[in-house]
């Protein structure tokens, strides 16, 4: 019968275990029924069970969750964690290279919201508390709890939610089980087959009576590719279609209603005077992308998961566990980046500049009419690039734009080796009356992090970039002479501009970037039940917590002055080399200059040269325009060959953390300390005949930061020759500290109106903790003494950060009307009364208390956001219809979410931000079951609507950054064969090829990208 439980209940210790015999026994119908209806079952074979066990869960739960059992996870066409969450209600999921990587919940950012697997916090290494889902394979899964209510026996942190992942032990199995699954995996952009094995075995008898071992692993071996089109670095540079409507106005120059007359400003000096002319023309400049690209971006990712556990009945009323979880991963990402500069007025064809107007101030010259075109929102949808080499320096160092360089290509490749590690052990103890729950645990998070990078540029005159398509992004069309598929054209020195001169050529350039990033979390909990006779109190539950969680970062360092007298700093691991190209060069090398011939460049790119393979670029996006190239040459990093010109002996992690006899500063050391407290009454009572369950309780929590950085002090004064230069004056470790504590009440309420008909209520007050990469006391300031009065100017963190701080509500009306069958609607809301906005700018900061002002760029607190939303859910199974139909079942789910205050601002406009991070109105999911003798099958479609992606993005001129609605296709079907013990199965995700797209507006789309479609074929065996 494929739909009973294969386990024990986990949570009532004191049960003895079934012998053998008992276990091998069929069980009668009234013990099928209850497998199936009761929370507690584990491990279910069959869709329909595994669903039934999910509703159970959400209805006897103590407030608002969201379940999947382990079958149910492997029914739905799912390779991780996230995408099986992003079918519970509420629920938003972001992808990365097509797979699900972090969820929203409720409309509030991954951050904001808790993981934990088995109780112990998901760590990751690079700084961020959202963890990353890929880490964790669902093979190791027994259950997946989404809290979006609140009770003060959930450790605080998800203002949005909290995910609670819990993985099988062994004493839960009622016999020996053993599981291998080999599955291979296309991805149809990469156009390769790669593997996939998972291995299961457990046995609550292990050399000795009350013994139970459990081990899991799981090997993957994943190829992805997203190709992206690009208009990036949006900015207002120049006057392109000479029109009196201003782009974006300044009041400070309202009289002003042409171009021409900004040439009345003046001011006080011709410095000034030209500093406000422009700041005047400025209001006609239009929106153009400095920065058109295509990108390739190539990953391998290997991945192994391993889990083992070790449970032992003690005494019939003792059980004891320990568990270990080690997840390592290896990535190599190839970055093919290409690249049109325009990022300097000169690189467009412009008209002579004007006269010099009042006070001698200059005009910058508009481009000239002809060469763009732009729409009526003053948004440039074409142009065409300057037709000759521009000499910006002098003729003694010239320093070339124009169409000099204007092309660029990179290879980035990318090497991450990345492992965490979870130990946790402890005990339940039933006393009578009394239960006890003891966890103590330790998380580890590791990545060694390195880049090597070669870039090239070359100079092209008079490229045509056309954004007049659909989807608005650039496509180049270069003259006849140049092949971007051809890597020889960096090397050719033939090639002139309009004007019959030869365009310059450019060496390449070597970089390579170390990093090191660390997370650990100790904790140690304690919780109790204290069961009572009385008539409205059934249980008092009280506990304490205490966690210490480490951030340790490093980059390349090189940031400790070591000698302020001569300016010495400490040797970093960073290393950079440039190349110029010289017929007869003095030297082969000067410091990180290096020189070369024209024939050895040549020779090099031809030894370097590569091209892009797999599927054609941009083959699988919807509605891309033609005139894409297919392929791109590139250069390869390949050491062996790259070593005969260049030193690669410092290409390694030798001076990460310690260099001259020196440790190396942190690029981020933060130690947080929580302790925690609560107490809760549970509720189980009648009211007007009616069964009232629920709880309250209180939550103390005290929380202390401590953030080491660095304090960097630089300043822009005149040189002896009137120019200006920027110096460093100091730099030196930085440490600061905060703390706060905080009370969080919780109220739970579920009211059952009639039998199988509940009305639940939730308040509760609860906190999510800032970044910790926000909380680092980085600060950079330059004291620019070329301008009199002005702040100095530092970007840093913010140690003094309090945390996201929220009140909820929230009513839901739920109907069981029989095991297989759920209605759900229910209304939230959230009131966040503080938050953090990130990299704001404020002036008159007296940032160390020491009466110097600075202007500062830094994460701050914001203060009022509220979100509602409505949230309905329906399932069932079509037990009614005639055989075979029976089969059938399906779910659905819908969101509607809302900001109705944000207190953000646009940081382009000046105007109401009205969304929300993160946020999508709009998010429902779909899903077609059939699980029937030996065919299970499902059809699943997610979507969520547009959803702001950046509150400010300074490298798009301060505008926000929105993500097109996203739409996900997945299937898979299962041929089941258990007279044999396995099973074939076949599952195909993003079927309908669904692509992402960033924009600002819809004039402005930032970026396009394919993360592939993936085909899954594999076989399963169980014994």
């Amino acid at each position: 019968m494929p739909a009973i439980a294969q386990t024990n209940s986990s949570d009532n210790a004191a049960d003895p275990q079934p012998s053998a015999s008992a276990a091998d026994q069929a069980p009668d119908q009234k013990t099928v029924e209850r497998a199936i209806a009761t929370a507690n079952d584990i491990v279910v074979v069959g869709t329909r069970a595994s669903l039934q066990s999910a509703i159970s869960r959400k209805r006897d739960a103590k407030t608002v969750v969201d379940s999947i059992v382990a079958d149910d996870i492997a029914s739905f066409p799912d390779k991780n964690i996230g995408d099986s969450l992003a079918r519970i209600t509420g629920v938003q999921l972001s992808r990365d290279f097509g797979e699900g990587v972090k969820v929203s919940i409720r409309g509030v950012e991954p951050d904001l919201n808790r993981v934990e697997i088995n109780g112990v916090s998901q760590v990751s290494a690079l700084g961020d508390r959202s963890g990353d889902f890929r880490e964790l394979a669902t093979e190791l899964v027994k259950s997946i709890d989404v809290y979006k209510g609140y009770a003060v026996d959930l450790t605080e942190g998800g203002i949005g939610g909290t995910v609670r992942v819990e993985t099988r032990k062994p004493l839960d199995l009622l016999k020996p089980i053993l599981s291998a699954t080999v599955s291979g995996q296309h991805l149809d952009t990469t156009e390769t087959w790669r593997p996939r094995v998972s291995f299961f075995a457990g046995t609550p008898h292990f050399l000795i009576d009350g013994l139970g071992v459990l081990f899991n692993g799981t090997y993957s071996d994943v190829n992805t590719r997203q190709d992206y089109v690009s208009n990036t670095n949006w900015a207002r540079l120049a006057d392109f279609d000479h029109s009196t409507e201003k782009t974006v106005a300044d009041p400070l120059y309202a009289d002003y209603d042409t171009y021409e007359s900004c040439a009345g400003v003046g001011g006080a000096t011709t410095a000034k005077a030209t500093a406000n002319r422009l700041a005047c023309e400025t209001q006609f400049f239009d929106w153009a992308p400095k920065a058109p690209r295509y990108r390739n971006l190539v990953r391998n990712d290997k991945r192994i998961s391993g889990d083992l556990t070790l449970q032992y009945q003690v005494a019939p009323n003792f059980r004891a566990y320990a568990n270990v979880q080690i997840n390592k991963r290896n990535q190599t990402l190839q970055d093919i980046n290409y690249s049109v500069d325009l990022g300097t007025i000169q690189r467009f064809n412009l008209d002579p500049q004007l006269a010099a107007g009042a006070g001698g101030g200059t005009s910058r010259p508009q481009v000239a009419l002809g060469t763009s075109t732009v729409n009526a929102n003053h948004v440039v949808t074409s142009l065409t690039t300057a037709l000759n080499a521009v000499n910006l320096g002098t003729a003694a160092v010239p320093n070339w734009g124009g169409a000099a360089n204007i092309i660029g290509v990179q290879r980035r490749d990318f090497s991450y080796d990345q492992d965490s590690k979870y130990f946790s052990g402890g005990f339940r103890w039933d006393l009578n009356r009394l239960h006890i729950d003891v966890m103590g645990s330790h998380a580890k998070a590791h990545t060694d992090s390195q880049t090597n990078l070669i870039s090239l540029g070359t100079s092209v005159a008079g490229i045509t970039i056309d954004r007049n398509n659909a989807q608005g992004v650039p496509v180049f069309q270069f003259p006849s002479d140049f092949d971007p598929a051809d890597p020889n054209v960096y090397a050719d020195a033939t090639r002139t501009g309009a004007n019959g001169q030869v365009l310059p050529i450019y060496g390449p350039s070597i970089q390579y970037r170390p990093a090191e990033y660390n997370n650990t979390e100790d904790q140690l909990k304690f919780d109790a039940d204290w069961e009572i006779d009385h008539p409205i109190v059934r249980k008092i539950e009280f506990g304490a917590q205490a966690r210490k969680q480490k951030f340790l970062n490093y980059l390349g360092g090189g940031s400790m002055l070591i000698d302020p007298a001569t300016l010495t700093y400490q040797s970093s691991a960073n290393v950079s080399y440039t190349t110029q190209i010289q017929n007869n060069p003095a030297v082969a090398r000067n410091g990180n200059t290096y020189y070369i011939t024209p024939a050895q460049y040549a020779s090099l790119i031809s030894s370097l040269g590569g091209v892009t393979g797999g599927a054609p670029l941009y083959s699988g996006l919807k509605n891309a325009p033609s005139g894409i190239p297919s392929r791109l040459a590139y250069p390869n990093f390949n050491s062996e060959i790259l070593s005969q010109i260049y030193d690669l002996s410092g290409f390694d992690h030798d001076l990460v953390r310690f260099a001259d006899g020196y440790p190396q500063i942190p690029s981020a050391k933060i130690d947080e300390t929580v302790l925690a407290g609560y107490a809760m009454l549970d509720i189980d009572t009648q009211i007007f005949g009616m069964n009232l369950t629920g709880n309250a309780g209180l939550r103390w929590t005290h929380t202390k930061d401590t953030g080491l950085g660095t304090n960097t002090s630089r300043v822009t004064r005149f040189n002896s020759t009137g120019g200006t230069e920027t110096v460093v004056l100091a730099a030196q470790q930085a440490q600061i500290s905060n703390s706060y504590t905080d009370f969080l009440p919780a109220f739970n309420a579920n009211l059952e109106l009639q039998r199988n008909l509940y009305l639940r209520a939730n308040y509760a007050k609860n906190l999510a903790r800032p970044k910790p990469t926000d909380l680092v006391p980085n600060i950079n300031c330059v004291d620019d003494q070329t301008i009199s009065s002005a702040d100095d100017v530092c970007t840093a963190g913010n140690p003094d950060l309090k945390p996201y701080r929220a009140d909820q509500w929230e009513v839901n009306l739920a109907w069981y009307p029989n095991p297989d069958t759920m209605l759900s609607l229910g209304y939230y809301k959230k009131y966040e009364s503080s938050f953090v906005i990130g990299n704001v700018v404020r002036s008159g900061v007296d940032l160390f208390h020491d009466g110097i002002t600075y202007t500062v760029r830094q994460p701050v607190n914001g203060q009022g956001a509220l979100l509602d939303g409505v949230e309905a859910s329906a399932q069932t199974a079509f037990t009614f219809l005639p055989k075979p139909l029976d089969g059938f079942g399906a779910s659905a789910n819908f969101t509607y979410a809302r900001a109705i205050r944000t207190n953000l601002t646009n940081g382009a406009t000046n105007q109401e931000l009205k969304e929300y991070p993160g946020l999508s109105s709009y998010t429902y999911n779909a899903s077609v079951f059939y699980d029937k003798g030996f065919l299970n099958a499902r059809l699943s479609y997610n979507y969520r609507s547009k959803w702001l992606d950046v509150v400010s993005d300074a490298a798009n001129g301060n505008n926000p950054i929105y993500r097109k609605g996203e739409g996900y296709l997945d299937g898979k079907i299962t041929l089941r064969f258990p007279q044999y013990h396995f099973d074939v199965f076949f599952e195909m995700l993003n079927i309908n090829k669904e692509y992402s797209k960033t924009y600002i507006n819809k004039d402005m789309p930032l970026e396009l990208y394919y993360p592939g479609q993936r085909i899954f074929v594999g076989i399963q065996a169980k014994l």
